[in-house]
């Protein structure tokens, strides 16, 4: 029952924006879907940083973790599943344009997989040459937990970032540009969250602007499940205090 009020008081909290949200993608038409996306990306980050300010998570500049109690984790990632299904469904014509694989889903994984090791292999020169603490090892009990809901909870964050705006300025850029811009902006949308919400600043830009741009390189070749693994593993190595 606690577990169950305590996630009842963020949903209860981020309703507002939710709803806001809700009425801008009733007023914006679908001729206009990269302003729809920018409306999806806004909420997920207003999202986002109130789980700070509720509990459920703790950031660090050498590391994070997951301080929710283990079902409140696993609804939350449910509700990202829902929400990338809920996505897909508001922007039906965008959604078409998503390049879900690449040439062989088993390439998708394996490169998703090799983005990951490069993202967690950054993070670490990172730590060692600003000589930033490592967090200790979480319980091995806890990593299946940790694990799905880090691939989750990523997966709709990609989904907006690569899947529908990087996708989206393909229409202008080409391919590795489309990438890199979607990178630095999945970096700026982290910012609040580095210098207000969590005040660590700059090793959260730094580390973010690196696996956006990593995701989305990924993302090229690969499709959204590479990116999504990328993007999910790293977080979840760094969650489980091996980086």
């Amino acid at each position: 029952m606690a577990d169950l009020t305590f996630l009842a008081q963020y949903l209860l909290a981020i309703t507002p924006a939710f709803l806001v949200c809700a009425a801008l993608l009733l007023a914006v038409p679908r001729s206009v879907p990269l302003l729809r996306v920018l409306v999806h990306i806004v909420f997920f980050v207003l999202a986002r940083d109130a789980m700070t300010a509720h509990g459920y998570w703790q950031v660090a500049a050498g590391g994070l973790r997951f301080t929710a109690p283990p079902l409140v984790l696993l609804a939350l990632g449910a509700m990202s599943l829902g929400l990338v299904a809920s996505t897909c469904c508001l922007e039906s014509e965008a959604r078409r344009q998503i390049r879900w694989f690449g040439m062989r889903p088993v390439l998708s994984v394996l490169l998703g997989v090799a983005g990951a090791a490069l993202i967690i292999a950054l993070a670490a020169g990172l730590k060692a040459l600003f000589g930033l603490p490592s967090l200790p090892p979480v319980a091995p009990s806890l990593l299946p937990l940790l694990l799905a809901f880090a691939l989750a909870a990523n997966c709709y964050e990609e989904l907006l970032f690569r899947g529908l705006l990087q996708q989206q300025l393909r229409a202008w850029l080409p391919a590795w540009r489309a990438a890199l811009v979607s990178g630095l902006l999945f970096g700026l949308c982290h910012a609040f969250l580095a210098t207000t919400v969590t005040q660590v600043g700059a090793p959260i830009v730094v580390f973010t602007v690196i696996e956006g741009v990593v995701a989305g390189l990924v993302y090229c070749r690969a499709g959204l499940l590479g990116a999504s693994l990328a993007h999910g593993l790293a977080i979840f190595a760094l969650a489980a205090g091996w980086v």
